[in-house]
């Protein structure tokens, strides 16, 4: 699906328009997912519940990925006006947890690429004795640890906590 319809598409469900902030999208995914939940919701089916996941994760996803870029929201059927107009544009977040995460995430991306490039496809090898990249790999991503325990200690309710955390748990292979 083109990046532009599903941010549009994303907006829409979540009730959103260009220049959302980052509690506002909290939020509505609140409201909504006490609405779509199949189990306490207003429907018995989960569809409802994993488009809203769908979207949510679209729409997290997007401030992650491109914080300092502005895409300006395209008319559909005049949801969002006339394309060709000085339409609002969608900002990311100013939030300071989210550019630490971000900083840690680009961080442990290349750590990680770095690793698997000087590794040139051998198998892994979690033994420090037979694989030295693996102790430079451990070096790369102490302070992304760091980072991301820091957002779990002092902002455990920022929308960054459980990436953060989930980010923490999937790192630990690498100590295994």
């Amino acid at each position: 699906m083109d990046k532009k319809l599903l941010l549009n598409d994303s907006l829409h469900f979540l009730g959103l328009s260009p220049g959302f902030t980052e509690s506002e999208l909290k939020e509505s995914y609140h409201k909504l997912a006490k609405k779509y939940h199949p189990d306490s919701g207003e429907f018995t089916s989960d569809v409802m519940f994993l488009e809203l996941n769908k979207h949510y994760e679209s729409l997290k996803d997007y401030l992650l990925i491109h914080p300092e870029e502005e895409v300006v929201a395209e008319g559909s059927g005049g949801r969002y006006g006339d394309a060709d107009t000085n339409s609002p544009s969608v900002k990311p977040s100013k939030d300071p947890i989210f550019h630490e995460y971000k900083q840690a995430k680009e961080k442990e991306t290349k750590a990680i690429l770095r690793y698997y490039e000087k590794r040139d496809l051998h198998p892994i090898e979690l033994s420090e004795n037979l694989n030295k990249e693996l102790v430079q790999l451990r070096k790369d991503l102490e302070p992304v640890l760091s980072v991301y325990t820091e957002i779990l200690k002092k902002h455990s309710t920022s929308l960054w906590a459980k990436d953060a955390k989930d980010s923490l748990e999937r790192l630990k292979v690498w100590w295994s």
